[in-house]
């Protein structure tokens, strides 16, 4: 399966589910408190997987994956006819530039398959994974998403309609707290900012057009990243918050996708390191996951 197959697979199952009505990067908690989970590694998934496992992970108690091969490692089996959910990976190449003659490492985007520890048998769950994890309160996450986010820039609370980020002057506005209906909106509205300020260029420098019509590809990718990463630094802090969208907005992100299978990728890639961004967090790699991780299934 070539890179343009994976990304379309890909974005077929995020269409779906905007169709639907459900937003997949939204809630990704399932009752028991954590993100999908890597069995074997303990880690949870990050970036497009994380959105991937996200949309079944409610049907399951427990978010904790495994491949084929994984679960016979860890000394169990995939039940006969279960399916498993796709995410994936790169597999790292070694290249010769035909210009400088330099050996080089070249990403290759690859899919794998992974199961649910729920569809398996046999497979034994690690202690450490068997703890439950409380959501914190609403405005102790915002809180510390300010505190963590050091280079933020200045934020102003004003009486209105109107939430935004001005690359211009570095700052934020937003409407004052009991303006909003529940805080769950407000931590959503300020962290969805927040992190298109991430896009500065005294930050991640990311190229966010500002000025790109309403539902035009380049502001249908930068308001992906913002609302993805927004959500990303949210649960990574333990806040538990379902927001929804307009119809105007979704709609915009369904004809964008159609129009540019990469999309969703390239916004899970861009969201995910404006959460590490804003939190502080600090990754060896872009990468989805290393091959080691994973089983290759193409």
């Amino acid at each position: 399966m070539n890179r343009k197959e994976i990304e379309q697979r890909i974005t077929d199952a995020v269409t779906a589910q905007l169709r639907e009505g459900k937003v997949p990067w939204r809630k990704p908690w399932t009752s028991e408190g954590y993100l999908p989970t890597s069995l074997q590694t303990g880690k949870a998934y990050r970036g497009m997987n994380r959105l991937l496992l996200s949309m079944v992970g409610g049907q399951y108690a427990r978010p904790l994956w495994v491949t084929y091969k994984q679960a016979q490692f860890l000394g169990g089996n995939v039940r006969k006819g279960e399916k498993g959910m796709p995410i994936i990976y790169y597999s790292m190449l070694d290249s010769i530039d035909k210009q400088t003659l330099e050996h080089k490492r070249v990403p290759l985007l690859r899919l794998s398959t992974v199961f649910n520890v729920e569809q398996c048998e046999g497979v034994t769950i690690p202690a450490k994974l068997w703890h439950k994890r409380e959501p914190i309160a609403v405005s102790d996450g915002i809180q510390a998403l300010l505190d963590k986010y050091t280079s933020k820039p200045e934020i102003y609370h004003r009486a209105g309609d109107e939430a935004y980020y001005s690359p211009m002057l570095d700052s934020i506005t937003v409407p004052n707290l009991e303006q909003y209906e529940r805080a769950e909106d407000y931590a959503y509205t300020l962290a969805h900012e927040l992190t298109h300020s991430t896009s500065h260029e005294s930050r991640l420098n990311r190229k966010a057009d500002g000025f790109a019509p309403f539902g035009s590809a380049n502001y249908a990718l930068e308001e992906l990243v913002a609302d993805i990463g927004a959500q990303m630094a949210l649960s990574e802090l333990g806040v538990s918050i379902d927001t929804t969208n307009s119809a105007s907005y979704v709609a915009g992100w369904l004809s964008a996708l159609s129009n540019d299978t990469s999309l969703i990728l390239k916004a899970s890639a861009q969201a995910q390191k404006a959460c590490d961004y804003m939190l502080g967090i600090k990754h060896e790699t872009d990468v989805a996951e290393t091959v080691e991780e994973v089983e290759v299934s193409v």
